[in-house]
């Protein structure tokens, strides 16, 4: 049995003999190279399955929750939402992040034998039918779904005042990892407040591809065509203003994916705008964080009224609730929902922290 490595430095770093900071998701010397920044794997313990577990339950807790999404599990911890059950996502929900497709071949550890047993014994014709809950669904699934319930929208403040002011160095490193997210999603199609299933049922809306082509752009930005990236820049952001008026209603035809899409994009223009060197260009994109922050405040509650309401009528939020319906469609649209609950509440916090790390950096 070999070694186990002792390294916790990235593999560049290592390879050129220099010191890292193994800050996450990439560290500030690859990151001024422009240098694909990779950490050796962090062995984990397995648990054993207890000896009088059913084969058939094991493949819920072999889902590999980590991998799924860019590793940022600790980067914002500082806002915690009120939910039961997380363990029980948290081994189940998140596939490879090598996989481009929804897990199809999952079972959620259904007991086919004890449905049957259960369907047979209300084949008594003169029982009524409302005693039997055909849109009930299965116990594992209902515990898997909590993200879907009303509580787990409930949002606990548990940040702390640090006693002195962090260093100048760590709001750097927090924007560097800002931009290599932004560079992330030019390059390969998602990051991690975009999850590369997020929009995989139909195309891009049309204000996430101007944010794209906005990264494209500034990634080009010399002294001498700047004025032309301002003034692209501003064209994109009108344009996204004026197609969803920050005076409509919080509840509008908009739906919950069209709020997420918004918020989204007008949180990338701001991204590249707020942390640009154009002087102009910052002081237009201080003007819109209010706005931002209105528009993260809409999603939310947008999501937050779809999961109250997704017992009464469907929407994004919704599960189908037949018990008989198949075990792989409903793991495919558990997976789906999760996605897009967690896409949203991913760029909530982002929204939070990154308008709050601007104001702290401006005023020191």
């Amino acid at each position: 049995m070999g070694r186990r490595s002792k390294q916790t430095s990235c593999f560049p770093c290592v390879e050129a003999k220099r010191r890292c900071d193994r800050t996450l998701p990439a560290c500030s010397r690859c990151l001024d190279r422009d240098v694909d920044c990779a950490y050796p794997p962090v062995r984990r313990s397995r648990l054993r399955p207890p000896p009088d577990l059913d084969p058939g339950t094991q493949s819920v807790s072999n889902w590999d929750l980590e991998s799924a999404w860019p590793a940022i599990q600790d980067d914002m911890n500082d806002i915690a939402l009120q939910v039961e059950g997380i363990d029980a996502l948290a081994d189940t929900f998140f596939a490879s992040d090598q996989a481009a497709d929804v897990p199809s071949t999952l079972s959620l550890g259904i007991d086919h034998n004890l449905e049957a047993s259960s369907s047979s014994s209300n084949t008594n014709p003169n029982q009524s039918n409302s005693e039997s809950s055909p849109n009930q669904l299965s116990p594992t699934v209902e515990r898997l779904s909590w993200f879907l319930n009303s509580p787990s929208w409930a949002i606990a403040y548990h940040y702390h005042p640090p006693g002195s002011i962090p260093p100048a160095a760590v709001f750097t490193n927090f924007v560097r990892g800002l931009q290599d997210w932004l560079v992330r999603f030019l390059r390969k199609g998602h990051n991690p407040f975009i999850h590369r299933n997020l929009y995989t049922e139909s195309s891009m809306p049309r204000c996430l591809q101007d944010a794209y082509a906005a990264i494209a752009i500034a990634q080009n930005v010399t002294p001498d065509n700047e004025h032309v990236v301002d003034a692209t820049s501003a064209t994109y952001i009108l344009d996204l203003i004026a197609s969803h008026s920050a005076t409509e209603p919080a509840f509008s035809l908009l739906t919950t994916r069209d709020h997420l899409a918004r918020t989204q994009a007008l949180l990338i223009h701001l991204l590249l705008s707020l942390f640009s060197p154009s002087i102009s260009r910052r002081a237009k994109a201080e003007s819109l964080i209010d706005m931002l922050r209105l528009w993260a405040q809409q999603l939310w509650e947008s999501a937050a009224l779809d999961a109250t309401s997704s017992s009464i009528c469907s929407n994004t939020l919704s599960l189908p609730a037949d018990v008989g319906a198949d075990t792989t469609d409903m793991v495919q649209n558990l997976y789906r929902a999760f996605v897009l609950s967690e896409s949203i509440r991913r760029t909530y916090l982002l929204t939070s922290i990154a308008t709050g790390v601007y104001g702290a950096l401006k005023s020191t």
